[in-house]
C-alpha cells in the first residue's frame, strides 16, 4: 500500500540537516524485525543454532553483539509466539534502542538507575550486561506500564532489579549520588518511530516539542544529581527534533559546564570497525549543533560528539544518544531516611530450610553467589544481596524474581519464572517431553507420563526448560504458564 507523501510533511524541517528524500523514503519503509539474545538464560551460539534449525536468517546489529536483524521465510506464526521469545531467551527489540544500554556500559556489581524504564527492553539488556549481579532500580511513573515492565523483567529472569513508581525528577533530590550509572531514556515526541507508528508525526507541533524539552531537561538534571561523581549518564530519545536532543544536552552542559563532560561514544565500543560506524551519526549531530549555535540558541560553539541516528542512517528507527560523565558534585546530598521494603528477609535458618527443600526436589536450590531469598507474604523471591541491602526512602513496587510459593501444608512450589529461568540447572525432578507432548501441553491439555514419576516436575523439551507439571498415577497435570498457553493456542 502506498504511503501518502502528506504524512511526512513534518519532516520537511530537517532539510538543512539531512537528505530529505532519503529520510522520507526510509520513514515509509516497514521496520526491520530485530531480536536480542538474553544472555541471562542462553548464549548467542545457542540461539544461532536454533535459528538455523528454524530457517531464520540472522544479521548482526553492528553495535550490539547480542542483537540481530531477523528474516524468516515462514511467517505463518508471529515471532512473538515463538517459544524462544515466550520463554525469555530472546527479546523483540528494535536495533537502535539497543544503543543506550551499550553506551551505558554497566558492569557486574554496580548500582544502576533506569529512570524511565518501561516497557523493559533496556532494563533487561542492562541486567544481562551485568550478569545479574549488583542492582538496577527500574523506575516507571505510569501504573499500566509498570505491569509491562515487571512482566519483561520476570520473563527475562532478572533477579537484581528493584521496581519503583515515581516521577523521574524525584531521584535527583531523594537519591543524590547513589548510582554508578544512570540511563535517562526520556519521554519524547517519538518521531523516530514513524516506521512502525505513523501517528507519531501527529504530536510534534512546536508547543508539544517545547513541553517535552522542558520535561527532558528536568529528567536529565535529576539523572545527573543521582549519579555518583565519576559516574556515567546516558541521555537518549527516539525522536528527531533538535530541541529534544542536541538542544537538551547543550543546555544541560551550559548549566553544569564545570561538573560534566561529554564522552565520545566511539570510546564505548570495542574495535575500530564498530567505532567507525558512528562517524556519520556524529557528523549529522554536529551539523544540527552548528545550525542551532548559528541561530543563537546555545552558548556551546564547539560541537559535542553526540549520536544522531536518522531512519536512513542504518535502516532502523530514528534515535539520539549522548554519553556524559559527572566530574564534580552538582547538589548537596541530603540525609533522607530509608523506609521498610514490601519484601522481608527470612531468618537465616528459615531461608536455609527453604533452600534445602527445593534442593531435595531438584538437586539444586537454583540460588547463585551473591543472591538470597526474601518474601512478600507467602511469595518467595530471589534477589541479590546488593539489591536487598540498598536503603531507599520509598516503598518499592517490587523486586527480584518470583522463586516459590508457600503452600498451606508447609511445602514450597517453585514458580514458572524460576522454572524457565534456571530449570536447566536441575539434576532431578525433570520430565523430558517430546514434540507431540509439547503440542498437547501448549494447547492446555494434560498428558500421560510414566507411573514411577511423582510430584512437581520441571519440563524439558529440546534442551529448553519450558515450565512445570504435577505428575501423579501416570498423568501429568499441566502447569505451564497460562499466558504461554493462551498465546500459543490463540
Amino acid at each position: 500500500m502506498a504511503v501518502s507523501s502528506n504524512l511526512f510533511i513534518p519532516l520537511d524541517r530537517y532539510a538543512p540537516f539531512t537528505d530529505l528524500v532519503a529520510l522520507k523514503a526510509a520513514s515509509a519503509r516497514p521496520l526491520r524485525k530485530c531480536i536480542r539474545v538474553n544472555t541471562l538464560k542462553t548464549t548467542v551460539e545457542e540461539v544461532l543454532h536454533r535459528a538455523s534449525e528454524q530457517g531464520w536468517k540472522l544479521t548482526p546489529v553492528p553495535w550490539c553483539p547480542e542483537g540481530f536483524f531477523i528474516d524468516r521465510e515462514d511467517r505463518t506464526e508471529a515471532l512473538g509466539k515463538d517459544l524462544l521469545h515466550l520463554l525469555g531467551h530472546v527479546y523483540l527489540q528494535e536495533a537502535s534502542s539497543m544503543l543506550p544500554p551499550v553506551m551505558l556500559g554497566a558492569k557486574p556489581g554496580e548500582a544502576v538507575l533506569d529512570m524511565c524504564a518501561a516497557p523493559g527492553s533496556k532494563t533487561t539488556q542492562i541486567a544481562a550486561a551485568m550478569s545479574g549481579r549488583g542492582l538496577i532500580v527500574a523506575n516507571e511513573v505510569q501504573e499500566k506500564r509498570m505491569w509491562t515492565l515487571n512482566t519483561a523483567c520476570q520473563r527475562s529472569g532478572v533477579t537484581n532489579v528493584i521496581l519503583t513508581k515515581k516521577v523521574g525528577q524525584w531521584f535527583g533530590k531523594q537519591m543524590t549520588e547513589q548510582f554508578d550509572r544512570v540511563l535517562c531514556d526520556a519521554p519524547c515526541t517519538a518521531q523516530g518511530t514513524v516506521r512502525k507508528d505513523s501517528d507519531a508525526l501527529n504530536f510534534c507541533g512546536s508547543e508539544n516539542i517545547a513541553k517535552m524539552a522542558r520535561l527532558q531537561m528536568e529528567l536529565l538534571e535529576a539523572a545527573i544529581h543521582a549519579t555518583k561523581v565519576g559516574g556515567t549518564i546516558v541521555y537518549s530519545t527516539c525522536t528527531l527534533t533538535p530541541e529534544e536532543n542536541e538542544g537538551v544536552v547543550l543546555n544541560t552542559m551550559n548549566k553544569f559546564c564545570d561538573q560534566l563532560e561529554v564522552i565520545d561514544p566511539r570510546g564505548q565500543l570495542e574495535g575500530g570497525k564498530e567505532q567507525l560506524l558512528f562517524e556519520r551519526a556524529i557528523e549529522d549531530s554536529h551539523t544540527v549543533q552548528e545550525y542551532l549555535t548559528k541561530e543563537g540558541c546555545f552558548l556551546h560553539a564547539t560541537p559535542c560528539p553526540l549520536l544522531r541516528i536518522w531512519p536512513q542512517t542504518y535502516d532502523t528507527e530514528g534515535f539520539f544518544c549522548a554519553v556524559l560523565r559527572k566530574t564534580a558534585p552538582t547538589r548537596r546530598i541530603e540525609r533522607v531516611p530509608s523506609v521498610p521494603r514490601r519484601e522481608e528477609r527470612f531468618p537465616r535458618s528459615t531461608e536455609a530450610e527453604i533452600r534445602k527443600r527445593i534442593s531435595d526436589m531438584y538437586g539444586t536450590d537454583f540460588v547463585r553467589e551473591g543472591e538470597l531469598l526474601v518474601h512478600r507474604g507467602d511469595l518467595v523471591l530471589l534477589t541479590t544481596e546488593v539489591a536487598a541491602s540498598l536503603p531507599m526512602p520509598i516503598v518499592d513496587y517490587g523486586m527480584g524474581l518470583p522463586y516459590a510459593k508457600g503452600l498451606k501444608d508447609g511445602r514450597f512450589r517453585i514458580t514458572d519464572e524460576l522454572a524457565s529461568a534456571r530449570g536447566m540447572d536441575a539434576l532431578q525432578g525433570i520430565l523430558i517431553v517430546n514434540d507431540a507432548e509439547l503440542q498437547e501441553l501448549l494447547e492446555g491439555q494434560n498428558i500421560e507420563c510414566r507411573e514411577d514419576v511423582e510430584g512437581d516436575m520441571i519440563l524439558h523439551w529440546n534442551n529448553l526448560a519450558i515450565g512445570r507439571g504435577l505428575a501423579k498415577e501416570g498423568f501429568l497435570k499441566n502447569r505451564l504458564s497460562r499466558w504461554i498457553v493462551q498465546l500459543r493456542g490463540s
